[in-house]
C-alpha cells in the first residue's frame, strides 16, 4: 500500500528542506541481506547454478542506465554461510576480502555490519573495515567503556538533487550468542531509546531530504522488548526516517507500518540473493519547501535474472581457487549420513557431533542439536565441502559445569519445545553420555527420565558435572541454559571451564587424522509414549 503525506503534517521532514529548486526529485535505493557468501552462481561441486552477487550485479547495472543515480546497499551477513566466505575469512588472507572487491565492483554505497559478519572474529571485521571503499556501518556497536562508535555510524550521500543520511545498525543479541572474544571491547545497544536519539542528532547536523534506517535486524512482533528483531517496531515508532531496511530473519517482507508521524515503508529482501529489494521516494517542492511525498516498495526475484559476464571473468580465478579448497578429500566415509530422521531419535549425524565435542573436551556429558533436517551425504570420499552440510555454522566449542538438576532442567525444556514442534531446529539439543527416555505424553517438567551415565554409574541430581557444547549455547542462544537449567548468562565466568576451536574445524581433524569415518548411531536415549 502507498498513499501521499503532505508536508503540513510532517514539521520534522521540513526541516531538512531548504533552498530546493522547485519540481520533482526520484530516489531509487536497492538492498540485498544475508548474502551469506552467496557470491559465485556455480556450484562448487557440479550441480545446478544457483542465484548469487553475479544475477545482483547484471541487474542493477541495467537499473543504472534508468537512474544512475541508485543507491545500493548491503544490510549484513555477508562473511558467513558459504565456503567461499569461509576461504577468505580463513585461509586467503594475505590479499583484500573477495566480499570487499565485489562490493567494490558493484559500487555500493554502504555495507552494513551483521552478527554473521562478528562471528569470525576481530582479525576478519577490522581487516574488512579498512579494505571496504565504502563505508562500514554499525551505529550500535559502541566501545566498550567510552560509547564511542566502533564502526561508522552512518554516511550521507548524494543523489540525483537530494541529500541522504543512511544510518546502519545491527541486532544487538550478538553478546548471547557469540564467545566474548569474537566481540571483545564492544558493546552492542539496543535499538528502543538509542535510534531516535540518533536519527535527531544526525537530521539536525546534516539537514538530509531522506534518512534511510537500514538495520540488520529481523521484522519481529513490533514490540519494544522484542530486543532482537526491532525493525517493526522501529517503523511504526521512529520519527524523521523515510525507509527502514531489515534482515536477519531472511523472511521476504515489503510493509507499510503504521507510523503517525509520517509515512515510513520497511523492506527485507530475505537471504542468499533471493531477491532484491527496491524503494522509490518521490519528493515534491515548491518555493524551497517539500509538499508532497510519494514511497513506495518492492522484491525483485533473481530467479531466471542473466549473470554478469564481466562480474564472473573478473572473479574466476576465485571461484577457482575456492573450488580446489571445497574438494579435497578429508577421508573416506564408510555409510551414508542420513538427515532426514534427525527427529525420530538418535542418529547418526547427531551421534557424529556428540563424540567430536566428548572427545576434544574430556567432558562428562555433550548437548548438541541437528543444524538441518535434510539432506544426504552419500558414503565414498568426503570431501571439505561436506563439511559444510555436517555444519555449517562457525561455533566453538565450550565446556561448562552443571548439575544434574539443572542438567535434567534444560532437557526438560527441550523435549516440551521438541514435541511441541517450536522453535528452530539448532536448538533442540539431545544429550549423550547419560541413558535417558523420554515420554512424549507425559505433562511439562516431567518427560525426561535419566536412567545412570552412560558408563553406567549413577546419575546424581545434586553431583557438578561437566558439558560440552556449542559457543552459541554457551552464550545463551536458544535461552536452553537461562530458561531450562536456571544459568545467568550474563557471568561467563560462573560456569565457563574451557574453550576450544572451530566446531567445523574440529570435526575436521578428527576425520582427517582418522582417515575413515564409520557413522555410528549412539543409542543412549529414546522416545516413549
Amino acid at each position: 500500500m502507498t498513499r501521499r503525506i503532505l508536508v503540513a503534517a510532517l514539521a520534522i521532514l521540513t526541516l531538512a528542506c531548504s533552498c530546493k529548486k522547485n519540481g520533482e526529485y526520484t530516489l531509487d535505493i536497492y538492498a540485498v541481506s544475508d548474502v551469506h557468501g552467496r557470491y559465485f552462481s556455480e556450484s562448487y561441486t557440479g550441480g545446478e547454478d544457483q542465484t548469487s552477487l553475479s544475477n545482483v550485479s547484471a541487474y542493477i547495472k541495467e537499473m543504472r542506465k534508468e537512474h544512475p543515480d541508485l543507491i545500493l546497499i548491503d544490510n549484513g551477513d555477508n562473511l558467513q554461510g558459504d565456503n567461499a566466505a569461509y576461504y577468505y575469512n580463513y585461509i586467503e588472507t594475505g590479499v583484500p576480502h573477495l566480499f570487499a572487491r565485489i562490493t567494490d565492483y558493484m559500487k555500493f554505497d554502504a555495507v552494513v555490519v551483521g552478527n554473521h559478519d562478528i562471528e569470525p572474529g576481530h582479525p576478519v571485521y577490522d581487516r574488512l573495515k579498512k579494505e571496504y571503499k565504502m563505508p562500514l556501518l554499525a551505529a550500535n556497536a559502541v566501545y566498550e567503556g567510552s560509547g564511542k562508535p566502533y564502526f561508522k555510524e552512518y554516511t550521507v550521500l548524494k543523489k540525483g538533487g537530494l541529500k541522504v543520511a543512511v544510518i546502519g545498525m545491527v541486532t544487538p543479541r550478538i553478546s548471547s550468542w557469540l564467545p566474548e572474544e569474537k566481540y571483545r571491547g564492544i558493546e552492542f545497544l539496543e535499538a528502543a531509546g538509542f535510534t531516535q536519539d540518533l536519527v535527531d542528532r544526525v537530521r539536525a547536523k546534516e539537514k538530509p531530504d531522506v534518512v534511510i534506517l537500514s538495520i540488520h535486524a529481523g521484522t519481529g512482533t513490533g514490540m519494544p522488548d522484542d530486543i532482537e528483531n526491532p525493525s517493526l517496531w522501529l517503523a511504526e515508532n521512529l520519527q524523521g526516517v523515510d525507509l527502514v531496511i531489515a534482515g536477519h530473519d531472511h523472511r521476504p517482507a515489503v510493509e507499510e507500518p503504521a507510523n503517525f508521524h509520517q509515512q515510513t515503508m520497511l523492506m527485507n529482501s530475505a537471504d542468499r540473493t533471493r531477491n532484491v529489494a527496491h524503494c522509490e521516494i518521490v519528493l515534491s517542492y515548491q518555493r524551497g519547501k517539500l509538499v508532497d511525498r510519494f514511497i513506495s516498495c518492492d522484491l525483485i526475484p533473481m530467479e531466471g535474472k542473466p549473470r554478469d559476464a564481466d562480474y564472473d571473468a573478473r572473479f574466476s580465478s576465485d571461484f577457482e581457487k575456492v573450488k580446489a579448497f571445497t574438494n579435497r578429500k578429508v577421508g573416506t566415509l564408510t555409510a551414508d549420513i542420513d538427515l532426514n530422521d534427525v527427529f525420530d531419535g538418535p542418529n547418526p549425524y547427531v551421534s557424529l557431533l556428540h563424540q567430536v565435542q566428548l572427545d576434544v573436551s574430556g567432558a562428562q556429558i555433550s548437548f548438541a542439536a541437528p543444524l538441518g533436517r535434510t539432506g544426504i551425504i552419500h558414503s565414498g570420499d568426503l570431501l571439505f565441502n561436506d563439511l559444510f552440510a555436517v555444519y555449517p555454522f562457525e561455533n566453538s566449542l565450550y565446556k561448562i559445569k552443571l548439575s544434574g538438576r539443572q542438567i535434567k532442567d534444560y532437557l526438560e525444556l527441550v523435549y516440551d519445545n521438541w514435541v511441541n514442534g517450536r522453535g528452530p531446529t539448532y536448538n533442540l539439543d539431545s544429550a549423550a553420555g547419560i541413558n535417558y527416555k523420554v515420554h512424549r505424553g507425559a505433562p511439562k517438567g516431567q518427560r525426561v527420565e535419566i536412567v545412570s551415565l552412560e558408563d553406567g554409574e549413577p546419575f546424581d541430581p545434586d553431583a557438578e558435572y561437566t558439558v560440552a557444547l556449542t559457543s552459541y549455547r554457551a552464550m545463551g542462544g536458544g535461552s536452553l541454559l537461562s530458561d531450562g537449567a536456571g544459568v545467568d548468562t550474563s557471568d561467563e565466568s560462573a560456569y565457563v571451564l574451557d574453550i576450544y576451536d572451530d566446531i567445523r574445524d574440529l570435526i575436521f581433524k578428527q576425520i582427517e587424522a582418522k582417515g575413515t569415518l564409520t557413522p555410528e548411531i549412539r543409542n543412549n536415549w529414546c522416545f516413549v509414549e
